[in-house]
């Protein structure tokens, strides 16, 4: 009996090892794909080890979590550094606008990720700020974080607006199959400043009032409630618009620590009173509701 044993545990040990080479020549894990742009032109380190410059495009790397690091050139912008998933049998997309500061610089990173249902296509979005205003091809979807499921595949828009920021579009394609995640960073508006005055045609400068003075300070008396207060702003101030949207008229500015009577409020935008018989909205990411 003991003569079929030891061949008989040879042949185990054969065939496992076989198998196992089969494994790993037939079975490996499908390569990732990463693609990178960036403005200006910037050196791209992927967990500590140079890849070149952007742009940028490989498709044979090992999927995972990596470390991503963008060094732009020039000198006058700040690097750049986040945590990124390589998918199997996908692409991640990296871009980067650099701006003199992280508040200015935008940017998109956009990976997918395989769902159970294969016939569907899912969508996720989120940014910064956060409570940004979505439409999908010019389809109202809320504020971010946004997550949309039983989507078709095929190409889409990504509209992102929020106020004080540049307006952000992401073009992107959903496929069957993998839920397609959407980072998004918005950068911040660069109007600011107040205008300083028309000259006439005396030469005298008649300087522009502003519509709603600034509170004089903690005591300011707040307005029968319900009323909302102003809360800081990447600007130093808010604009109040003539409709509850980002691309409609401004009507004036309102600033940090001002309270106005609450009219009425639709999808995220308050409607106040900043003048007197004047009416108009701000978003409500940037003030609080006291009911």
């Amino acid at each position: 009996m003991r003569q079929y044993v030891l061949p008989g545990i040879v042949l185990l040990l054969i065939l496992g090892v076989i198998g196992a080479i089969v494994k790993g020549v037939f079975f490996k894990p499908a390569n990732a794909a990463l693609k990178i742009d960036s403005i200006p032109q910037a050196s791209i380190f992927l967990d500590g080890k140079s890849l070149g410059k952007t742009p940028y495009e490989q498709e044979k790397l090992s999927p995972g979590e990596k470390t991503l690091k963008l060094v732009p050139e020039g000198g006058i912008f700040y690097p750049w550094e986040v945590k990124i998933k390589l998918t199997s049998g996908a692409m991640t997309v990296v871009k980067r606008e650099f701006g003199e500061t992280e508040g200015k610089s935008s940017g998109e990173t956009i990976t997918l990720e395989k769902i159970a249902d294969k016939k569907t296509s899912s969508l996720s979005i989120i940014s910064i700020p956060d409570s940004a205003k979505v439409l999908v091809n010019g389809e109202d979807r809320g504020f971010t974080p946004v997550s949309l499921d039983k989507l078709s595949e095929g190409e889409i828009s990504i509209s992102l607006s929020a106020s004080g920021f540049k307006e952000k579009t992401v073009r992107t394609k959903l496929t069957l199959g993998f839920k397609t995640n959407v980072s998004a960073k918005l950068a911040e508006s660069e109007e600011g400043e107040e205008p300083t005055g028309t000259p006439t045609p005396t030469g005298t400068v008649t300087p522009t009032p502003k519509l709603t003075p600034k509170p004089t300070g903690p005591t300011a008396t707040p307005p029968p409630r319900p009323y909302i207060e102003i809360k800081e702003t990447p600007t130093g101030w808010l604009r109040v618009r003539l409709e509850p949207s980002t691309t409609a008229s401004e009507a004036a500015k309102v600033y940090p620590g001002e309270m106005y009577s609450l009219l009425d409020e639709e999808s995220g935008w308050y409607k106040i009173e900043y003048q007197k018989g004047k009416d108009g909205w701000v978003s409500g990411q940037y003030a609080e509701k006291f009911k």
